[in-house]
């Protein structure tokens, strides 16, 4: 079995759309609320135009099938006391086929992701999630709650 770790292109698009629609899938319980081909033609087109310049993905690949994505968008935000850089890597899109699971191959594409936005300079990190074998493995990397962090929709 041949594992490979790397950070994905444009030419990976059409490996990386159905893991992350697979994402909206298992996050909404299986009802997206639109048709999946929609979800699927926005997911490709968002990453055709952000690929690497405001959001990198990385995979992990089990003899030439990506099996696992993780990235990070860049958010910006005014400058602060303790961070000058204005700039946060906001972690998107962590998840591994079910059948892959198990395995470390989500850790080996997260510390991936985590050491490339740290050799770009990144020091500030954020990520949301309510999967708790996910939040072990984020706390293994050193990410804490915030307790400040407010969402709303409308």
């Amino acid at each position: 079995m041949d594992i490979t770790v790397r950070k994905l292109n444009e030419e990976d698009i059409e490996q990386i759309v159905p893991l992350r629609v697979a994402l909206q899938i298992y996050n909404n319980e299986g009802d997206l609320g639109i048709e999946e081909k929609e979800l699927e033609d926005k997911t490709r087109t968002f990453l055709q135009e952000n690929i690497n310049k405001d959001v990198y993905m990385f995979g992990t690949f089990v003899d030439e099938e990506l099996v696992s994505i993780c990235g990070f968008i860049i958010f910006k935000y005014f400058p602060q006391s303790n961070d000058l850089s204005c700039q946060v890597a906001y972690i998107t899109s962590v998840f591994t086929k079910e059948e892959y699971r198990g395995n470390g191959y989500q850790r080996k594409a997260f510390e991936e992701c985590i050491n490339f936005a740290k050799d770009m300079g990144f020091v500030r990190f954020k990520l949301s999630s309510d999967n708790p074998k996910a939040i072990k493995m984020y706390e293994s990397f050193g990410f804490i709650d915030d307790k400040n962090a407010k969402k709303m929709r409308i």
